[in-house]
């Protein structure tokens, strides 16, 4: 397919938030500035870089991490749809730019990025914490928490009322071997689902006051270390004291890893070969 017949498709569907991204800038360096596509410098989403006119293949990831891009140079003429158009790592680092030396590989390859962040968390049918809910079982009853004029959250009803039951499930479904629990309850009957983050007393609040007894995000325990990062997980947890709901982290990665997997149904439908292409080392990161 054409590259700009697919961008225009893909903006028409996952340009869809009322407020503009203000979150591109960090994804870059002055040193890597000079291979973006000036229209995702405008956007803040969509087009970040442009390979061949024509792409033979979509794959769809989370990040750009070094494993992604290691498998990525093996290929030609190619799209690669991410999340979040950062690297990341599970630990005191957290979300980095994407460094220069990574544009130029790819734009040796003629690989395109695009970026559907967003546009995606929010999305109607490909939303990640509506994908992770549906997954998981959730009967979603409400969403909440305005992402740049949408809302990204949800809050819902789970059949099985079994806490340890549904961590496990949960543990299963998403392919980890540990999740990060905090637990008050035997017994559960609402949950509230924010796929990625979570960790944020704004959210914890709404939830609560919506009826959640539960709620399961990607970072309960946030590793990241910028200040402002862990200031916002410490009020989160000091609020929790109060609130007293079971929290379930599956990390930023497994959370939002099924709506790419997912997105795999719409780029096949138009007509493109596309596969989720996988970070093993992220998704068994602990």
């Amino acid at each position: 397919m054409l590259l700009h017949k697919l961008v225009s498709q893909l903006d028409k569907e996952f340009f869809n938030t009322p407020e503009k991204e203000n979150l591109a800038n960090w994804s870059y360096t002055q040193k890597s500035k000079k291979y973006i596509n000036q229209d995702f410098l405008d956007l803040k989403t969509g087009l970040m870089i442009k390979g061949s006119e024509n792409v033979s293949e979509v794959f769809t990831c989370v990040f750009i991490t070094d494993e992604i891009v290691e498998k990525l140079t093996s290929l030609k003429n190619c799209m690669i749809i991410t999340h979040h158009n950062f690297d990341f790592f599970e630990d005191g680092r957290g979300l980095c730019p994407i460094k220069a030396e990574v544009f130029e590989k790819l734009i040796a390859c003629n690989i395109s990025i695009y970026v559907a962040h967003a546009g995606l968390d929010t999305h109607e049918i490909y939303g990640t914490s509506k994908t992770l809910a549906e997954i998981l079982g959730v009967q979603i009853e409400n969403y909440f928490f305005d992402y740049f004029g949408k809302p990204t959250a949800l809050i819902g009803n789970v059949k099985n009322d079994n806490f340890d039951q549904f961590i496990e499930e949960t543990r299963n479904t998403i392919k980890r071997e540990k999740l990060t629990v905090e637990k008050y309850h035997n017994k559960i009957s609402k949950i509230a689902v924010i796929a990625g983050g979570g960790d944020e007393a704004e959210i914890l609040r709404a939830a609560y006051e919506l009826g959640a007894d539960t709620l399961i995000g990607g970072t309960i325990e946030n590793t990241w270390k910028a200040p402002f990062v862990q200031e916002a997980n410490k009020e989160f947890h000091k609020l929790n004291k109060e609130l007293k709901l079971n929290l379930i982290g599956g990390s930023h990665y497994a959370t939002e890893r099924p709506a790419m997997i997912k997105l795999v149904q719409y780029i096949d439908s138009l007509g493109v070969k596309c596969s989720y292409m996988e970070d093993e080392k992220l998704l068994n990161t602990y």
